[in-house]
């Protein structure tokens, strides 16, 4: 049961990471030439999706490495401690930005929908920071304490060498991998969308503005 509700839970996240490229795909030529503020939230959306997508990658790297007596147990979870130390500042910042731009569409737009959102994206964003108040002093702590040593014999430092590149190699591939998938949708899916007329870009304008 665990199992499987560990593996409902990467399947939902993974398929989150994959909206939010694809939703930034579709805004993507539309805001470059439109810049401004929803540029920038078109930014913090693909920050959210390359997070989202190396996390994913994260689990099967490391899950597999540990299954496979790659690595110890030990390290498995320290690569996962690495890769959420990384990604942690990028989807708070994000999460924070968009939180406060659905607050913003909620007062401007009203309706269910809006208001809806901006709640579940405040408790996400709630959630997240409390998390890592909460585990990221540990998380670095474990960190810090297997890459020093502390006491080992000189088998052990030999044993430990090998298995903290193993991971570090890990940790930047599932990295690279994230952003990689999401410039991939972001990209196929932006050059499928014709770029917008300049009396376009200023309608919308108008009406996002409420004027």
């Amino acid at each position: 049961m665990n199992l499987l509700l560990i593996a409902a839970i990467w399947l939902l996240n993974f398929a989150i990471s994959w909206w939010n490229a694809y939703a930034c795909g579709k805004a993507w030529a539309e805001t470059k030439a439109a810049g401004g503020w929803n540029r920038f939230m078109c930014w913090m959306g693909a920050i959210m999706s390359a997070s989202g997508f190396t996390w994913c990658y994260l689990i099967v790297l490391m899950v597999g490495a540990v299954q496979f007596q790659i690595i110890p147990e030990k390290w498995g979870l320290v690569g996962l401690e690495i890769g959420y130390v990384i990604i942690i500042p990028g989807v708070l910042f994000s999460g924070l930005m968009i939180t406060v731009d659905s607050w913003a569409t909620a007062y401007r737009q009203g309706g269910v929908l809006n208001y809806g959102v901006a709640a579940y994206n405040t408790y996400a964003q709630i959630h997240n920071t409390m998390s890592a108040v909460e585990t990221m002093g540990q998380a670095i702590g474990d960190i810090v304490e297997k890459f020093s040593g502390g006491g080992k014999s000189s088998s052990d430092d030999d044993d430990n060498g090998a298995a903290a590149v193993i991971v570090i190699v890990l940790v930047v591939f599932a990295v690279c991998a994230g952003v990689i998938t999401t410039t991939a949708i972001i990209s196929r899916t932006a050059g499928s969308e014709p770029l917008p007329s300049l009396e376009e870009l200023r309608e919308r304008k108008r009406l996002s503005e409420g004027k």
